[in-house]
Parts: structure tokens; C-alpha cells; sequence
């Protein structure tokens, strides 16, 4: 993997870090503020918005890093299928992130062609989904790079539990 992907991906879980801070700040006030009948109006707003920002920023990181759900049940069967299989997930890898990435793009475009905007900040809502789909889109660059990359028939070589995570 490149180095360009490694630090922009490690970028995008330290943004994806500061908004989670943001939203656990958010959703104090919020929660001390109902004590004293003084909610944060907008909280709901500014917390499905940090959350899907989250997600999609922690994509990069997840994919980079083999950090994906993978269960192993037929490479203790047969491992020889464990290069095949692991091809197999990268190539899955890439058409849902792919898609995913398609799909975002197509509702921001969709939201701001129809001028969609938060019920009580008026926030323009594509912007965020704007920012998701690229995020998106970088982790299935990634998924792509792996799919072609060594390190995959290496690893396809390697049980997972033996595979050390840095």
C-alpha cells in the first residue's frame, strides 16, 4: 500500500476521532441541559449528520487495515482456498464500498438539486453526503489497491489470527 494511502487514511480516523468528540460533547450539553428543561434544540440534527461523517471516515482506516468482519470457515477445511477466498473478499470488498460510494453521491446530488436542509438549523444536507461519498469512494481506491496488491497473496497465505495489527 502507499504511503499517500496509509496517511491519508490515518487523517481520516483522526477526523473521524474529532467529530466523535464533538458529538459525545453535543450530546452532553444535551443530556444536562433536559435537567434543567434547557435542551440543545438541534441536537438530533447535528448528531445524525457527525455520525454518518463517523462512519464513512473510519471506512479508509477498516479497509486499509483487513480490519473488516471476515469469518473462516472453509480455509480450515480446505486451505488451499484461502488465496481464492481472499481474493474473493476483496473483490466484495470493492463492489460494496463501490457501491455504497455511488449511492451517497447520487442522494447528495438528489438532496441538493432538492434543496434538502435540517428541520430546525436549515443546515444544506449535501454537502455532509458529499463529504461521505468521497470518503467512500477513497476506501474503495483502497479496496481496489488491495485487490491487485501482493500483500493480499501474502496474507492469503497467513491465518488471520496470526497476522500481526499495527
Amino acid at each position: 500500500m502507499t504511503k499517500l494511502a496509509e496517511r491519508l487514511s490515518q487523517w481520516l480516523a483522526n477526523g473521524a476521532c474529532l467529530f466523535l468528540i464533538l458529538l459525545m460533547l453535543v450530546t452532553f450539553v444535551d443530556v444536562v441541559g433536559r435537567s434543567f428543561d434547557t435542551p440543545l434544540k438541534f441536537a438530533v440534527e447535528v448528531i445524525q449528520l457527525g455520525m454518518g461523517l463517523v462512519v464513512f471516515f473510519g471506512l479508509a482506516i477498516t479497509t486499509l487495515r483487513r480490519g473488516h468482519i471476515a469469518v473462516d470457515l472453509l480455509t480450515g477445511i480446505v486451505p488451499r482456498a484461502r488465496f481464492f477466498l481472499t481474493r474473493l473478499a476483496s473483490l466484495a470488498a470493492v463492489i460494496f464500498i463501490s457501491l455504497m460510494a455511488w449511492r451517497l453521491w447520487d442522494r447528495a446530488s438528489n438532496f441538493m438539486s432538492d434543496g434538502l436542509v435540517t428541520d430546525i438549523l436549515g443546515l444544506p444536507v449535501y454537502p455532509t453526503v458529499f463529504i461521505m461519498a468521497l470518503a467512500a469512494g477513497f476506501a474503495a481506491l483502497i479496496a481496489v489497491l488491495q485487490l491487485f496488491s501482493r500483500s493480499t497473496a501474502e496474507d492469503a497465505q497467513t491465518p488471520p489470527l496470526d497476522r500481526e495489527i499495527s
